[in-house]
């Protein structure tokens, strides 16, 4: 019996989520990311899937893989993730989703020639983020 369960996401990028993740890394205590063809992501009893992405978070791993609809998924043992680190996936997911949605806004912003004027972020609580971004022509 497989104790991995996947969650759903609207991340579309892995050289973002590369980003999110690592300014992540001490918050979300993640240990290493491997990325490639088929990385090992592990699970309960030595159980293990194959991903296009691996979160170390220890002695288990959260995958990421692609669905259909071109968006990844995040594959993992969450109980083994919780009860060795302390992270709950809605936590987990939250947070990256957070962060994710932050850095393509500034990838974005530099693609379209803009540079962030003010960088102090302000959360709105329904999760709108404000910030000030210019452009010299």
């Amino acid at each position: 019996m497989s104790h991995f369960t996947k969650v759903a996401t609207k991340i579309n990028s892995l050289t973002a989520l590369m980003k999110t993740l690592e300014l992540l890394k001490e918050r979300l205590r993640i240990q290493g990311v491997t990325q490639g063809e088929n990385v090992v992501v592990r699970g309960y009893k030595g159980q293990t899937i194959t991903a296009e992405m691996s979160i170390n978070m220890g002695k288990y791993d959260i995958g990421v893989v692609k669905n259909e609809q071109g968006n990844y998924e995040f594959v993992a043992d969450w109980w083994g993730v919780e009860t060795t680190q302390g992270i709950e996936e809605e936590e987990f997911v939250e947070e990256v989703n957070k962060q994710y949605a932050y850095v393509r806004v500034m990838e974005a912003c530099e693609e379209q020639g803009y540079q962030i004027a003010q960088e102090d972020i302000h959360v709105e609580e329904d999760g709108t983020v404000k910030l000030v971004a210019t452009k010299w022509g």
